[in-house]
């Protein structure tokens, strides 16, 4: 195992996903035939948002370990990210295949459903996730988007409740959580719920729009 294989992996850990595609880069040089080298630079692109590079880099990892279920989860991840969803089901089906009891892979499945408008498919894949891993917080997250979307508040507060016990830096658990808090007029829960939100997540893209509900709740 290379130095830069090693660094590489540790540059995608810390978020330094550039830099981790320029040290993977030259590891692959090194080690061509290593499937997860290609693994960990296809998830440094798709950090970066290149997903295109992420998939064939997915592409390339599968031929080289076609029995490699994190290979086709990511890059049904990646073509998801596209908007290809029948080619990020397709992957999906396929890592199930390789690797049945994996939640992750449910609850990435449900998602695909839930964006091609299924939401009795992704209920099933979130809850089965969570038969697998009752500790999963992002299933329960995911979970309590589609309750929130049916305008279930009551139920989508309880899952991002479980979210939040399980990851208590879940930041995007406390802005669904405060804005389903908000439609039920509990604009002090909501209030704490968004400030927490701005606290774990001081870059969000939506930092503005979230400090502005912040100020009229403060009135």
């Amino acid at each position: 195992m290379s130095f830069e294989r090693i660094r590489g992996g540790k540059l995608l850990y810390l978020g330094e996903y550039r830099q981790a595609v320029e040290v993977l880069t030259r590891a692959i040089e090194l080690e061509p035939d290593d499937a997860a080298i290609y693994i960990n630079r296809g998830a440094a692109y798709a950090a970066l948002a290149e997903y295109e590079l992420a998939v064939a880099d997915y592409d390339q990892a599968i031929e080289l370990d076609p029995g490699n279920a994190t290979a086709y989860n990511n890059r049904g991840l990646a073509y998801a990210s596209l908007g290809d969803y029948e080619s990020a089901l397709r992957d999906y089906e396929r890592a199930m295949e390789l690797d049945p009891h994996n939640a992750v892979i449910y609850n990435n499945r449900g998602v695909a459903y839930e964006a091609q408008g299924d939401q009795g498919r992704a209920l099933a894949d979130y809850n089965r996730a969570l038969e697998l891993d009752p500790e999963y917080a992002a299933a329960y997250y995911t979970r309590g988007t589609l309750y929130a979307n049916q305008g279930d508040n009551e139920r989508a507060i309880a899952d991002y409740d479980q979210a939040i016990s399980f990851n208590n830096k879940f930041a995007a658990a406390y802005y669904s959580r405060g804005v389903a808090r908000g439609l039920q007029g509990h604009y002090e829960q909501a209030l704490a719920d968004f400030e927490k939100y701005l606290e774990l997540a001081p870059r969000a893209s939506n930092r503005e729009q979230v400090e502005a509900i912040v100020r009229r709740l403060k009135r």
